[in-house]
């Protein structure tokens, strides 16, 4: 999501949006702009058009391709008078019916990546790696030099074994308790990237506490320059988890995840 506004039209949208500097998420390839009003794609004057392109080519290094871009730039204006300008992050592979209960979509692992910024030969770690959505991902797309993946259940762990992508030699894939993670040594990991559970069907007790135990062990294994990228539901919790122990939210990102709202936080020391 770029920028949200209520009971407004394109050309306030795109004015808006084209006087203030914006981050895209997909930051390369190419690009068009759509509009849509009411869930139809909507025809605009050119000159409007071209102003909302322009925009885009000011704000990031994608070039115009109107035929087959690889990311697509939304103006959407909604029946209830909701409107947004958002990026089309990927096109959608996977449906529910294809999906186990709690397991993030493909594209949302995806996003959580570009999100963290990371660069080639990085040594990545997924200590809550559930259904593995993230860790397919990292390998697939973002070519790290090493990726720790981890999780309490040895079903789990055994359904990610099962994943092609993690027969990769750059693995290590293990059972193990997040809290402790025993195999990685002290400040060893660029990046630690995460969907931690959060304790609306799983039983992990006090999520304060929770949180406080999983800052300590991962701040053991990120470098002293690292990051810490986790997706939660829990925002309060989180946001005073990490303020207890003195740590920074560099950016964030509010969504909908399965229908509940759900932040995606970039934290350091």
């Amino acid at each position: 999501m770029i920028k949200t506004f209520k009971n407004a039209n394109f050309k306030l949208m795109v004015n808006a949006v084209a006087q203030q500097k914006h981050y895209y998420l997909i930051n390369k390839g190419t690009f068009r702009v759509r509009f849509i009003q009411e869930n139809q794609f909507a025809k605009v004057d050119k000159a409007l058009a071209r102003r909302a392109e322009e925009s885009v080519l000011a704000n990031s290094k994608l070039s115009l391709d109107r035929l087959s871009p690889s990311t697509e730039i939304w103006y959407s204006i909604r029946r209830d008078g909701f409107s947004f300008c958002g990026e089309l992050i990927a096109k959608r592979e996977f449906t529910e019916k294809n999906l186990n209960k709690g397991e993030l979509r493909p594209e949302v692992a995806y996003l959580m990546g570009i999100f963290a910024e990371l660069k080639p030969d990085m040594v990545l770690a997924d200590p809550f790696a559930g259904y593995g959505s993230i860790p397919v991902q990292l390998i697939k797309k973002f070519k790290p030099s090493k990726l720790y993946v981890s999780d309490i259940s040895k079903e789990q762990v055994e359904l990610i074994a099962a994943k092609k992508q993690m027969a990769d030699e750059r693995v290590d894939l293990r059972l193990a308790d997040a809290f402790e993670l025993k195999h990685i040594s002290d400040v060893e990991v660029d990046c630690v990237i995460t969907d931690p559970p959060w304790g609306f069907y799983e039983d992990i007790g006090d999520i304060k506490i929770f949180y406080n135990k999983m800052f300590d062990s991962l701040l053991r294994i990120v470098k002293a320059d690292g990051k810490l990228v986790i997706l939660s539901a829990r925002k309060e919790e989180l946001e005073a988890s990490v303020a207890e122990k003195g740590l920074k939210i560099q950016k964030s990102l509010h969504t909908l995840i399965n229908g509940k709202k759900a932040s995606l936080y970039l934290i350091t020391r």
